[in-house]
C-alpha cells in the first residue's frame, strides 16, 4: 500500500458511528443484523428521488433547495456504507486502496 493516505474513511466512519450511536440510543434502534445493509438500500433510495428532482425527472419540480438535498443524501449514503463496512468488519480504506488506488501506482496508468 505505498502511498497510501491515512485512514481518513476509517476515521470517519468512526465518527459518523459516534453520531450512529448517539441517534439509536436516543430513538431504541436496534442496528443488529441486517439493519446497516437495510437501511443503505433505504437512503440509496432517497438519494435515486432526489438524484430525479434535481435533474427534472420527477413529478416534483427541483426548487433552491434540490441540490442542497441531493447533497444531503449523498452524505446519508455514504453515511450507511461507512457504518455497514465497520459493522462488517471491513477496512474501506484498505480495500479502496486495493480496488481502485492501486491502478494509480501501476507503470502502465498515467
Amino acid at each position: 500500500m505505498s502511498g497510501a493516505s491515512p485512514s481518513c474513511l476509517n476515521a470517519l466512519g468512526a465518527r459518523i458511528a459516534q453520531v450512529s450511536d448517539i441517534y439509536a440510543e436516543r430513538y431504541q434502534i436496534d442496528r443488529s443484523g441486517d439493519w446497516y445493509l437495510l437501511k443503505l438500500q433505504e437512503e440509496l433510495g432517497e438519494l435515486t428521488q432526489a438524484y430525479l428532482t434535481t435533474t427534472g425527472r420527477s413529478r416534483k419540480p427541483a426548487d433552491e433547495g434540490a441540490r442542497e438535498n441531493l447533497a444531503r443524501e449523498m452524505a446519508d449514503a455514504l453515511g450507511m456504507l461507512l457504518l455497514l463496512a465497520r459493522d462488517e468488519g471491513i477496512d474501506l480504506d484498505a480495500a479502496v486502496q486495493d480496488k481502485w488506488l492501486s491502478w494509480l501506482e501501476r507503470e502502465d496508468v498515467s
